[in-house]
């Protein structure tokens, strides 16, 4: 192989690592100017490996490959999920402020945002399905990187209501 080769394929493979690197990085400044904590917004982002893991496992079910357009979606999927981590941050930090003990708030937010979670969720996911079945151009294009939009989105999102509360009382 020559030399010019092989830097092309090193750019190849770091390209995606560091488009996920840069978008985490950008996502937790701007949690941090809104939360105005350092805390909440690294509670939040732990939604983050959990929808990764929903994408891979999406494109292992359908049997698709790691194409450009499902890192993509991976892309997407880091900024869509971490609003529902961000709700449920954001209840249980107002809550508190309130006057309310930490497993009260963690409760009381469970009941009161797990719908709106569940409801920005599954817009998400009913808008992913019509690439996912489509028989045209784009669905065939888009297909990978809808299923990893839907995968880590029903993942992420389930896990979301069990793991950001678990490390929100632990960390606080």
């Amino acid at each position: 192989m020559k030399k010019q080769d092989i830097l092309s394929l090193i750019q190849l493979r770091l390209v995606p690592a560091l488009l996920i690197l840069l978008g985490v990085l950008f996502i937790y400044l701007v949690m941090v100017a809104q939360f105005q904590s350092l805390l909440s917004p690294f509670i939040v982002l732990f939604t983050v490996p959990l929808a990764f893991t929903g994408g891979m496992l999406g494109l292992i079910i359908a049997g698709q490959q790691l194409s450009l357009l499902s890192l993509m979606g991976f892309a997407v999927l880091m900024g869509t999920i971490v609003n529902n981590g961000i709700v449920f941050v954001d209840y249980v930090n107002q809550l508190r402020i309130g006057g309310m003990d930490r497993r009260s708030a963690l409760i009381a937010t469970g009941n009161t945002r797990m719908r709106p979670i569940l409801m920005t969720a599954l817009t998400t996911i009913l808008a992913m399905f019509q690439l996912i079945f489509s028989d045209d151009m784009a669905g065939q294009l888009g297909s990978g990187m809808a299923i990893v939009i839907v995968g880590g989105m029903v993942y992420g999102t389930l896990m979301t209501l069990i793991i950001v509360p678990v490390i929100y009382d632990i960390l606080f």
